[in-house]
């Protein structure tokens, strides 16, 4: 089977060029239970460093000829953003601190995450390599701070996956970025 990978762009970017972080997007889908489509919400502003920890377990064993095996566990991806500073306007803040006033946990795992690789696409400009996830857990690790409050999370992406494209819309006045996500089935 040939590789079906997207070459790593960047728009107007030259070769060897590095990709800056900004081009790996998070988003949370805040719009109201039940919603009919989702409005997607960009995580990271005030987060100075973001990674998605694929948290493989890998095992090695060496057999009586002296060759060793190594097996991969499936990806248990998490992302903590932290610090995390409370916005006016922020939507998934304004949830997560809501959840917990209310003991309500079991909602911490109904999230839909957006997560965008706007370095993978076939020139730089998009539409770009992205997938969905649904029923990922947000966990809030605490709330407060000394000059601003702020609720520090973790993020973990269920195994959920539907693979497709996003478009990304800057954002105006001041505002972060929306995308629009369109499953591979319907490309």
């Amino acid at each position: 089977m040939p590789d079906t990978f997207k070459p790593i762009a960047v728009e107007g970017g030259k070769a060897n060029q590095k990709v800056e972080r900004k081009l790996l997007m998070t988003f949370v889908d805040v719009s109201s239970s039940g919603g009919s489509s989702p409005e997607w919400e960009l995580q990271g502003r005030s987060v100075e460093e973001a990674s998605i920890e694929y948290n493989h377990d890998a095992s090695q064993t060496a057999d009586i000829l002296g060759k060793v095996d190594t097996d991969v566990a499936a990806a248990m991806p998490q992302i903590t953003m932290d610090p995390n500073t409370l916005r006016a306007g922020q939507k998934l803040n304004a949830k997560l601190v809501d959840i917990e006033r209310r003991g309500a946990t079991s909602v911490l795992s109904t999230f839909k995450v957006l997560q965008v690789y706007a370095f993978l696409s076939d020139a730089g400009a998009g539409p770009f390599e992205a997938d969905t996830y649904d029923n990922c857990t947000i966990v809030p690790q605490s709330l407060g701070g000394s000059s601003y409050v702020g609720m520090p999370f973790d993020l973990y992406l269920s195994g959920d996956r539907t693979a497709g494209t996003a478009t990304i819309k800057p954002g105006t006045g001041g505002g972060l970025a929306t995308a629009t996500f369109t499953p591979a089935d319907e490309e």
